[in-house]
């Protein structure tokens, strides 16, 4: 199989999530429902926090790209925000909150953050 690459721009406000987790429908034949859902679950995460966290005003833009090779899938949220350094979370955080990095560092094979004039929150899943 040939990588399959997908890339949305995404305006930043309340559709943003549902409109990347649409955009993925595409690739449910090359992976599969369970696959496609647990990447589902991780996008809407970082989709997420770009839209809380970027300090971007709604209509701003964010980016997600996609790209599915036999061994891997790789994902990246882009936004233009200053970015942040992730730190694991302790037991005096918000139970309520929180949990979106959490769930990306229990669910992906590797993720990280790349800070270069944007930020670019991504992760890999291994196929």
């Amino acid at each position: 199989m040939n990588p399959t690459e997908v890339r949305l721009r995404l305006t930043s406000g309340p559709d943003a999530v549902a409109a990347a987790r649409r955009g993925l429908d595409a690739l449910e034949p090359k992976l599969g429902a369970e696959r496609l859902n647990d990447m589902r679950l991780l996008v809407s995460e970082l989709v997420t926090n770009s839209v809380r966290h970027a300090r971007h005003g709604t209509g701003e833009e964010l980016e997600l790209s996609v790209s599915v090779s036999d061994e891997t899938i790789h994902v990246c949220v882009s936004d233009q925000g200053p970015g942040f350094e992730a730190t694991p979370r302790t037991p005096d955080d918000d139970p309520g909150s929180g949990w979106g990095l959490f769930l990306v560092e229990q669910l992906s094979d590797r993720w990280g953050v790349e800070l270069n004039g944007s930020t670019q929150v991504w992760f890999e899943l291994g196929r």
